[in-house]
């Protein structure tokens, strides 16, 4: 688990608390430090350049916490449809198998709901953890891959039921494999970097200004901050969508998994 990810798993105020005060701290404190350092009046001396730069700065940062904001709240969406996606697929094969011989579509549930546990129960614990899943779940798969990869019948009419429960495996593999690449966010550690260096800056430059009263700069100051390390703590909670207080559950696997346990060849009936 990376540092990033350690902080998500954080409740969801104590990481607000941490990446927001943290924020406010560190550029209240240091503009306190150069205004105490130098004096109000040097500080003064620069705010006609230092203005023109922040605004630049300002701008610049703003785009760039919009783009990655927007980004990542995408890929939450994203990952949050491609699990309902395979939780669909579950079902779908599992309806599907009643049109197998009845040995051949038994086995096949059989293999399915354990696949479908296994991603519950064993997948989605390790992805809590930031790791990549599980290996009971990879195992299960397997198996149902086998079973539904050695069915065969010697009735032709059987060949499309075969080809589309084939069609669904593949799409259940591909759903999943999307699920696990998920896991660790969607922010390569240079974006991750470039943010940081920005946020820095950003938060850094109000010790470049001072008025002749601290108060009102302070007050201006920390709203800033607050801003900024908002929107950090935003990123950070939906970069990581199966980690932290508001990460994508499973609740629509178990949904499927207790209809698999109660349905029968025609649904309730």
């Amino acid at each position: 688990m990376t540092g990033l990810e350690f902080l998500d798993a954080l409740p969801t105020w104590t990481l607000a608390a941490v990446i927001i005060g943290g924020s406010v701290i560190f550029s209240v404190g240091l503009q306190l430090l150069v205004r105490w350092r130098f004096g109000a009046a040097y500080i003064a001396s620069n705010h006609e350049v230092a203005g023109f730069k922040y605004a630049v700065v300002g701008v610049a940062y703003a785009v760039l916490l919009a783009f990655v904001v927007v980004g990542v709240w995408e890929q939450y969406e994203d990952t949050d449809d491609a699990a309902q996606a395979e939780a669909e697929r579950f079902y779908n094969l599992f309806r599907h198998s009643y049109n197998y011989p009845p040995a051949a579509g038994e086995e096949i549930r059989t293999r399915l709901l354990s696949y479908a546990m296994a991603v519950r129960d064993s997948d989605w614990p390790e992805m809590e953890r930031g790791r990549r899943g599980s290996d009971e779940a990879a195992a299960a798969y397997a198996k149902l891959s086998y079973t539904i990869g050695q069915t065969k019948s010697d009735d032709i009419a059987m060949l499309p039921t075969i080809l589309h429960g084939i069609d669904l495996l593949k799409e259940m593999a591909d759903l999943r494999l999307d699920r696990l690449s998920d896991v660790g966010g969607h922010m390569t550690p240079v974006i991750w970097g470039v943010l940081i260096l920005g946020g820095l800056i950003t938060l850094a430059y109000p010790a470049f200004f001072a008025t002749h009263r601290v108060t009102p700069q302070v007050l201006m100051t920390a709203g800033l901050a607050m801003i900024v390390g908002a929107i950090f703590f935003l990123t950070i909670d939906l970069n990581f969508p199966f980690t932290g207080q508001a990460h994508i559950k499973p609740g629509a696997i178990d949904e499927v998994i207790q209809r698999m346990k109660t349905e029968g060849p025609v649904g309730n009936e």
